[in-house]
Order: structure tokens, then sequence, then C-alpha cells
């Protein structure tokens, strides 16, 4: 393993000595410019049909016949930005948040070689308070719990997601949250903005919710009783096969919904 990262930071290091910064890849039917730091360099360099962290067409699917031209969009664990690229097609602008340092700067770049106007980074975990908090792991799967494979640990700022909101001066018409267990917390965090929101786009970690005292059944009530019906669900696939420790679920606020 420390092989392949040490040969693959070379060839990151050559590539962007070369100038490039970027490789582009079709990902619903337009180029998005990956970034060389995002990694899997093999795949990216090799296979063109890769499309690096995005793998959940039915959830796209329906978004894109929910979302409008003037809708702000909060994209709540952002990683290294895919989906903020997808969604900004289809708004006036996106806010990602993403706290992991690493993985903000890569979101940064994405932004940048995207030439993304509509999108924005901020650098904070999102929650039900607002503190500092140790934030664990380094990529992928990177959480406010420890775990077995997230043995480091950064310092990172925690705050709900009404103060940035108000800090921001916009709330969202759309949100997506990608927070491996704590999407119960992000909601709880988040009265104004579900009462403003039309739309809510939530991955469901099934084995990760209990670590913060969460469950899916908690969640469903928090939206039924914000004024939201569920009107899509489906299990993401990961390297090929469906994966039962995750579900989308899509909620519209009731008025709206057909």
């Amino acid at each position: 393993m420390a092989l392949r990262k040490s040969l693959a930071d070379l060839a990151r290091r050559a590539l962007k000595t070369a100038g490039f910064r970027a490789v582009a890849r079709e990902i619903r039917g337009a180029p998005v410019q990956i970034p060389v730091d995002m990694g899997e360099l093999r795949s990216l360099i090799f296979n063109p049909t890769y499309s690096p962290f995005f793998n959940e067409d039915e959830v796209m699917n329906v978004l894109e016949t929910k979302l409008r031209p003037a809708d702000i969009v909060f994209d709540v664990g952002a990683y290294c930005g895919v989906w903020a690229m997808l969604l900004a097609r289809h708004a006036r602008e996106v806010v990602a948040f993403e706290p992991n340092p690493g993985t903000f700067e890569v979101l940064q770049e994405t932004i940048a070689v995207n030439r993304a106007r509509n999108v924005s980074a901020c650098a904070v975990a999102i929650g039900e308070e607002s503190r500092e908090a140790d934030f664990w792991g380094t990529g992928s799967g990177a959480s406010l719990q420890p775990g077995e494979h997230n043995p480091r640990r950064t310092r990172v700022q925690l705050d709900t997601l009404d103060h940035v909101a108000k800090a921001h001066s916009r709330l969202p018409d759309v949100l997506k949250i990608d927070v491996e267990g704590a999407e119960q917390q992000v909601l709880s965090g988040a009265p104004h903005c579900l009462a403003h929101a039309r739309v809510v786009c939530i991955e469901l970690h099934l084995e990760e919710l209990p670590k913060f005292g969460g469950s899916p059944a908690k969640v469903a009530d928090l939206m039924t009783r914000a004024g939201f019906v569920e009107i899509a669900r489906s299990t993401p696939a990961r390297l090929g096969s469906e994966d039962p420790s995750r579900l989308h679920v899509i909620y519209e606020r009731q008025s709206e919904a057909r």
C-alpha cells in the first residue's frame, strides 16, 4: 500500500510538472475535469469511461427533474466536488461543505479546473451545535466518529447549517446530505433551512447512524415533522454491486409533491 501511494504521488508530481492539473471525463453527457489530486490515476489515465465518485444516476435522474435555474443548493459532505459540479449545471448556486483539510483542497481544485463560478467551498463540518470537533480519517469515509479505518485525527470547526446559512445570508432550496452517519445531526441543526428547502436528498449510512444515536426511522420522522414526503429511494452501487450499508432517500415538501 505504501509503495502504491508513493508511486501515485510521483505520478501526480510528474503530471503537474508537465502542466496537467486534471483529466476530462464525460459524466451524464458533459465533461467534468477531474483533478489529478483526486487520485486513482491509473483508472483516470487508462480507462476513458471511468467516472470517479459518481455512481448514483438514479438519484440524479430524480433531482434533475426537481432542480430549478434559480435554486441555491447546499451540498453537505461534498467530498471532492463531483456532485457539486453536476448540481451546478441545473442551479444558480451551489455551496459545497467539506471539513477534511486535504479533501477540501481537492474540492477547491475541482471548482477551479472546472471554472465553476457558481460553486463555492466552505471548510466546516455540519452538525447540531457550534464548536471545535475531532474529525477522523483522510479520504472517503472520513467521519466525526473514530473507527478502525479512520485512525488519523484532525481538529475541525463544527457548526449548524442554520448558523452557516445566516452567516452567508442565504437559505437552500435544495439540500444534498452525505455525512457518514451524522445525517440526523445535520437535520437537527437546520430547522430554518428545512423550513425553506423544497427538496432534500439524504444518503443514509445505515451502519454508521447508530454511532451518532440516529436511525432511519428517526430521520424519516424528523423529515415528516418538517413537512416533507418521500418521493424516491435507491441503493447505491459500489464496485459494480449494490451496497446494502447505504440508502439514498429523496424528500420533497408535501405542498410541492405530486
